[in-house]
């Protein structure tokens, strides 16, 4: 793959790695909500939920990487000619034709058979609407629009260059004018496919006072409340689309106004912000209760048969990985305690710590390393950031260490890019967990492509994250009504139906305000190109593209390329 080709793809998933890899910046105020659990295998090769055709031929790729020719598209969009998703939705659905405002006479909604995006595989059902949509029903929603702010600074690269440097890649930062330009884009394109009831978009875009990453770790409450008044009273916004932080998304809820993009809190820390908070991103308690339950019917009380080296064959001996903050190590607990309750727990030695200091990753990784070996661990269940991860499989191999890796779908870990820049000989025994859809290739995301639907210029790289965070308001919009205002939206969130793609399975309901609650099992194979970057290594699934609900893995035994 081109230098070039691998920094842009790379690079492309710096503003989630800002926040993601500064990970499950868990910024839980309150303990996790953990639910009941019922670990159930599923006989044979499952009975989970499938996805597409289309998606499900990625699942099962085996080709190898010398001459390798992939371009699949994964994401189930049809598009025309012009790159344009298929036609409006019936009868004037899209909201740049609809008509109607405050004296345009009784509104009438109507379904219309049909999906507002066709081919799209998370479009809600389509709209139909004429008349007055009853003008200002909530702040910053007016007869003919509805004011969302954007903290620019929220999608910046973050930690990136830190990842940069270990991996080799020299990868410059986008400027602001990019990502402007890119939402102005996105913005554009949702405002002339779906309904908004004779409204429109209008994003206020503007530099805030709060740190990204000051905030992902609990800091820097001071610049959020201070950016997330500037939202309430000044810009008056009904929603803000920039809410990638634990602690601005919070100061949001504060002043009540709808924001979306938190990553990975728990689901007691999302419901007790409702309905103003929600994510693209599976909430924490999810994680581990998924997690729990994958190790419970599929590992627990077996020989660890995927290791390598003398470790191979032993009794499994497990230990879990996870950042000190003691919001996260609630998370961890619960993981546990799920796990002791169904009877599973007695391979679990304990869990170690380490520290979100950047300076200081390879220094822990060579400790834990040491901890694992000398614990003579067989079985690593990492809830890691992908910096130290790349660290640890380095150390681990420096030291001929040979354990398996137990995947837990979180801070892009089951992504290719993220995946082929860990130590191939140790990531080769990785399996697990993923939240996601299937690997989309390059050009073909649908962010990307509605983005070329309205524009022929080159859209940010981080094109596909802010695509989802419009979408989730998109989707909550056009649920509403005329009538719009965080009860109606909250109400079109949980009628929404569920939906499966390449970023996952969508869905939400009461105490459910993030995205997937179900996953696929994984593992990867360094030997496979990517439909991704054309480059060696790859997340394959061995149940051609099943997801499974909480509890209800299949009895088979886990997979691994080197195993």
């Amino acid at each position: 793959m081109a230098d070039g080709a691998r920094d842009r793809l790379f690079r492309g998933y710096g503003p989630l790695i800002g926040f993601a890899a500064i990970f499950l910046a868990v910024a839980v105020l309150v303990p996790s909500q953990q639910r009941e659990v019922r670990v159930e295998a599923a006989g044979g090769s499952g009975s989970g939920s499938e996805l597409s055709s289309d998606d499900a031929s990625v699942a099962g790729a085996t080709e190898t990487v010398p001459g390798s020719e992939t371009g699949l598209d994964a994401t189930g969009a049809s598009l025309d000619g012009t790159g344009a998703a298929g036609g409006t939705a019936g009868g004037g659905a899209g909201g740049a034709n609809a008509k109607g405002g405050s004296n345009s006479g009784p509104p009438k909604v109507a379904g219309c058979g049909a999906a507002q995006i066709p081919g799209d595989p998370y479009s809600p059902p389509c709209v139909q609407f004429s008349g007055g949509n009853g003008g200002a029903t909530s702040r910053g929603v007016t007869a003919d629009k509805i004011v969302v702010s954007v903290r620019v600074g929220s999608f910046a690269n973050g930690m990136l260059d830190a990842l940069s440097k270990v991996a080799n890649a020299k990868i410059p930062n986008e400027s602001p004018q990019v990502i402007t330009k890119t939402v102005d884009g996105l913005v554009e394109y949702f405002n002339k496919r779906f309904q908004f009831y004779g409204r429109k978009l209008e994003v206020v875009k503007w530099d805030g006072k709060g740190d990204v990453l000051k905030e992902t770790t609990g800091g820097g409450q001071e610049g959020a409340q201070a950016d997330a008044l500037k939202v309430s009273q000044e810009i008056k916004a009904f929603a803000d689309v920039s809410a990638v932080s634990p602690v601005y998304a919070d100061a949001l809820a504060s002043k009540q106004v709808i924001n979306i993009g938190v990553p990975f809190t728990s689901r007691e820390w999302m419901t007790q912000r409702k309905p103003w908070s929600w994510s693209q991103f599976t909430d924490c308690s999810t994680v581990v209760e998924s997690v729990a339950s994958y190790y419970a019917i599929k590992l627990a009380g077996q020989p660890a048969a995927l290791a390598g080296g003398d470790l191979k064959g032993q009794a499994r001996r497990a230990m879990i990985i996870a950042p000190e903050n003691s919001w996260y190590q609630e998370c961890v607990r619960a993981g546990i305690n799920i796990l002791q309750k169904a009877g599973k727990a007695g391979d679990l030695v304990d869990s170690l710590k380490y520290q979100i200091d950047i300076p200081r990753m390879s220094d822990q990784a060579a400790s834990l390393i040491q901890k694992l070996k000398a614990e003579r661990i067989t079985t690593v269940v990492c809830g890691c950031d992908p910096l130290l991860l790349t660290f640890l499989t380095a150390k681990a191999k420096e030291q001929n260490y040979q354990p398996e890796w137990v995947i837990t779908g979180v801070a892009l870990i089951d992504n290719d890019m993220i995946g082929q820049i860990l130590q191939q000989d140790q990531w080769g025994r990785a399996f697990g967990v993923s939240f996601s859809g299937p690997t989309q290739a390059a050009g073909q995301g649908l962010g990307y492509r509605a983005y070329k639907s309205v524009r022929p210029d080159e859209p940010s790289v981080g094109v596909e994250l802010i695509y989802n965070q419009l979408y989730l308001l998109a989707i909550g919009i056009q649920g509403a009504g005329p009538n719009l205002n965080p009860q109606t939206f909250e109400k079109a969130m949980f009628d929404y139906p569920r939906r499966s793609g390449p970023s996952g399975t969508w869905g939400f309901g009461p105490g459910d305000y993030t995205t997937s609650d179900d996953a696929r099992e994984v593992f990867w194979n360094p030997s496979v190109a990517s439909v991704q970057t054309r480059s060696p290594g790859t997340y394959q699934d061995p149940n051609g593209g099943k997801r499974f609900p909480i509890g209800q893995w299949p009895n088979t035994p886990p997979r691994s390329a080197l195993g």
